[in-house]
């Protein structure tokens, strides 16, 4: 079993604030020792807690849980983005993905770890890939008191 595994920003923002699935997020990380991420993830994060501003959090408490964010991304190895850079823009423009998500699956792919997320669109795009093996997600009919194993290929 991998020890380590690449966290998608959206895990990250469900791990610090209420998500539909951050239930899911806290239950799937401890099945890992360590993690990684990309150092865009910041960005992503701090874009993500901004849109929750002011529906879910008000400013004070947005620069508070990012704060948490941004420590809890410091325990973890960071990688520059140039890390991932070699064929993600053939990767994002063959699978029909973002160069974000094309960057964190690169990751993954190069360093053959397991890759969370619960971006479950970016999931189905590569169901049908060789990536898909690398891919962890919540399935879609779980929610936060329902946590079901991550879909994986040949899952039934």
């Amino acid at each position: 079993m991998a020890t380590d595994a690449i966290l998608d920003s959206s895990i990250i923002v469900a791990l610090v604030t209420p998500e539909k699935y951050s239930e899911w997020a806290r239950k799937r990380i401890q099945n890992y020792e360590y993690f990684h991420a990309l150092d865009l993830s910041f960005y992503e994060v701090a874009n993500a807690i901004e849109y929750k501003v002011p529906n879910e959090l008000d400013a004070k408490n947005a620069v508070e849980v990012f704060q948490k964010a941004e420590q809890m991304m410091n325990l973890h190895t960071i990688h520059r983005f140039s890390e991932a850079t070699t064929d993600l823009l053939k990767k994002a423009l063959e699978l029909k993905i973002t160069a974000y998500d094309a960057a964190f699956l690169s990751l993954a792919d190069k360093l053959k770890m397991p890759f969370l997320t619960l971006d479950m669109k970016l999931a189905r795009k590569i169901e049908h890939t060789k990536y898909y093996e690398l891919i962890e997600y919540p399935n879609e009919a779980s929610n936060s008191s329902d946590i079901t194993p991550a879909k994986k290929p040949n899952a039934k």
